[in-house]
């Protein structure tokens, strides 16, 4: 006599699919998460390099090395369909403004140009992209508290900036008051930090 087969009811089927769906989306969420820290540890390493850098060629060379804008970093992706660059406006700053300037960094980064993030992030209010770090020079004649200075701008996928001292945009171009935790809120969970780098005669 042949023994009766029992086979999955499909309710038990039903809790196994639903089990491995949960498990499924912890798993997505979670690599999520480690792309993000991994792409953000890529822009505070940068941050990091390239305020030590600008520091060190201001000292010794008196100035900063463009009064114009120019992205840090020079493998920045098209921008929201227009120009390779890192950041939008009106119009994109792109990765060839300022290029020689850039390169003069160089010396103080051990020859190299480290690459931030290159994730495009949105900002909500108008869908405009920004990326990576940037720098608006002495030609736009920023001061904080009446003294002279430079902005170094980054864009990171977190809700503070973690690279500081960080400054509120209010004023602009004049600057005040003590350093915030987040300069701007593009949009839930992205920052654009600004730092106030002093003139290079305060140096």
């Amino acid at each position: 006599m042949w023994a009766k087969q029992k086979g999955f009811t499909i309710v038990e089927l039903l809790i196994v699919i639903v089990v491995i769906a949960i498990l499924a989306a912890i798993t997505v969420v979670a690599f999520n998460g480690v792309q993000v820290r991994a792409e953000n540890a890529k822009t505070v390493s940068a941050v990091r390099a390239y305020e030590k850098a600008l520091r060190q060629y201001a000292l010794e060379n008196s100035a900063y090395p463009a009064t114009g804008a120019m992205c840090l970093g020079e493998e920045y992706d098209v921008l929201n369909g227009t120009t390779a660059g890192c950041r939008q406006s009106n119009s994109v700053i792109a990765n060839t403004a300022n290029a020689a300037s850039r390169n003069n960094l160089r010396p103080y980064l051990s020859g190299n140009l480290p690459m931030p993030s290159k994730k495009i992030l949105v900002r909500e209010s108008d869908g405009l992209g920004f990326v990576g770090i940037y720098l608006y020079g002495t030609g736009y004649n920023y001061t904080h508290n009446g003294d002279p200075v430079v902005a170094l701008w980054y864009t990171i996928e977190d809700s503070t900036c973690p690279v500081g001292p960080v400054y509120s945009t209010a004023g602009s171009p004049n600057f005040t008051g003590d350093p915030v935790a987040r300069t701007l809120n593009r949009a839930a969970n992205i920052s654009g930090c600004m730092m106030l780098l002093p003139d290079a005669s305060k140096l």
